[in-house]
C-alpha cells in the first residue's frame, strides 16, 4: 500500500459527512475536479487529500473507480510488482466518496511527498526538467545525462506498469509528474482517471497523438505517443516536436542509441499499431536488451531553424548539441540586451570623432 499505511483506514468507498471538517484547499477548477482540500482528522496522516469531481460521476466511472481503488487495497499475487510501483510512485486513489444521495462527488487520494517540492512550497513540475543545460545553468548546476536518464526510468517504470495492467492513463504532461532532485525519482497525480483498455482522450495542446483521429478515445498506442514524447523532451531537454525528431535521430553524447531509436519508433511510426510497448524502453534506459521492432516510420519533418537566441555558443554538456532550437512553446523569457564588445564600442567612437573632424575641414 502507500508509504502512508493509515490512509487506507478509510473504507473503499467512504461518505462526504464521515470525513467532517475539511482543512486546507489546496486547488480549485483544476481540470476535473472543482476542489482538492487537505483531509484532517480520523487518524488519515498529513497527506490525504479530498479531490471533489466538477460533475458526479455516472454509475460506469464509479465501478472503474471502485475497481482503482480495490487494486490498490489488493493483497493478491497476481499484478503486485505493478501494484507496488504505482503505489509508490503515484497518487493512487484509496477511497471513493459519496454524498447524501450515495452519488459519487469525489475520491481520496495521498499526497505528493514533499521530497518532489521545490524551495518555494510548490511541486517541482517535471516541466522544469524538459530544458536545455543552458536554461537549467541559471538556477544551478544542470542534471548530468545519468541524471536525466534516472529520471526517465522511474517515468516510463510507471508507464510500463500501467500498461502492464492494461490502464490507459492519457493525460501524460507536464504539470502531472513531479520531479526530486536529490534522487531523480517521478511521482504521477491525478491516477484516479486512469481506465482499462480506453478512456476519455485527455490532453494539452502539443501532446496531441498525431495519428488518433479527432474524437478517438485514448488507448494504450496513445499512452506509449505521450511516454515517449515526455521521455524524449525530459532526456534531452528540448521541446519542439520537430527538434526533438531531429535531436533523436543524430544523438548527442549522454542519449544511449538504442533508446533514440525506441523513442523514435514510438513518435514516428506510420501505424500506431506498431509502437513499442513501454517495458520495451524501460528496458532499454536500463541498458538491457535493445529489442528490435520493425517499424516503419514516417519523413521526419523539417528542423525548425535555430531562434536568434540561439546563436550565441550555448554552455555545453553530454545533453547540448548545438545548434539547436529547444527553448520552449509558448512565451520566451524576455532577454537581457546583448553587451557591446569593448573593442568595437572604442573604434565606432573613433570612427565617430574622425568624420566630425573631417566635416569640420571641409566645413572651413
Amino acid at each position: 500500500m502507500t508509504a502512508n499505511p493509515s490512509a487506507w483506514a478509510q473504507p473503499p468507498v467512504t461518505s462526504l459527512a464521515a470525513l467532517g471538517a475539511l482543512g486546507e484547499q489546496i486547488a480549485t477548477n483544476n481540470g476535473q475536479s472543482s476542489e482538492v482540500t487537505r483531509l484532517t482528522g480520523h487518524h488519515t496522516g498529513p497527506d490525504l487529500l479530498f479531490k471533489r469531481y466538477k460533475q458526479p460521476l455516472d454509475d460506469t466511472d464509479a465501478l472503474r473507480l471502485d475497481e482503482l481503488v480495490a487494486f490498490g487495497r489488493s493483497d493478491a499475487a497476481a499484478g503486485r510488482p505493478a501494484r507496488e510501483v504505482l503505489l509508490d510512485r503515484t497518487s493512487w486513489p484509496v477511497a471513493r466518496v459519496t454524498d447524501d444521495d450515495s452519488a459519487t462527488v469525489g475520491c481520496l487520494i495521498p499526497m505528493a511527498p514533499d521530497a518532489f517540492r521545490s524551495p518555494g512550497g510548490g511541486f517541482r513540475e517535471i516541466d522544469t526538467l524538459a530544458r536545455p543545460d543552458r536554461r537549467l545553468a541559471r538556477d544551478g548546476t544542470p542534471p548530468t545525462p545519468e541524471q536525466r536518464i534516472t529520471a526517465c526510468r522511474c517515468l516510463v517504470g510507471i508507464a510500463a506498469a500501467l500498461e502492464q495492467r492494461k490502464l490507459v492513463y492519457s493525460d501524460w504532461n507536464y504539470a502531472n509528474a513531479f520531479w526530486n532532485p536529490a534522487d531523480y525519482t517521478v511521482h504521477l497525480i491525478d491516477m484516479d482517471g486512469c481506465a482499462q483498455g480506453t478512456g476519455p482522450d485527455i490532453h494539452q495542446p502539443g501532446w496531441e497523438d498525431p495519428l488518433a483521429r479527432q474524437g478517438m478515445p485514448a488507448d494504450l498506442c496513445t499512452d506509449r505517443y505521450r511516454v515517449a514524447l515526455l521521455t524524449a523532451r525530459c532526456l534531452t531537454g528540448t521541446r519542439n516536436l520537430a527538434e526533438v525528431l531531429h535531436t533523436l535521430a543524430d544523438p548527442p553524447p549522454g542519449v544511449p542509441g538504442g533508446v533514440a531509436e525506441l523513442l523514435l519508433d514510438m513518435l514516428w511510426a506510420r501505424d500506431r499499431e506498431t509502437r513499442p510497448r513501454s517495458s520495451a524502453l524501460l528496458a532499454a534506459l536500463h541498458d538491457g536488451p535493445v529489442v528490435q521492432f520493425t517499424v516503419e516510420r514516417s519523413p521526419l519533418p523539417a528542423r525548425p531553424a535555430a531562434p536568434r537566441s540561439d546563436t550565441a555558443q550555448p554552455l555545453q554538456s553530454a545533453i547540448t548539441k548545438p545548434p539547436a532550437s529547444d527553448e520552449p512553446t509558448g512565451s520566451p523569457e524576455p532577454q537581457a540586451p546583448a553587451s557591446l564588445d569593448p573593442a568595437i564600442g572604442w573604434a565606432l567612437v573613433i570612427l565617430v570623432v574622425a568624420l566630425l573632424v573631417i566635416a569640420a575641414a571641409i566645413a572651413s
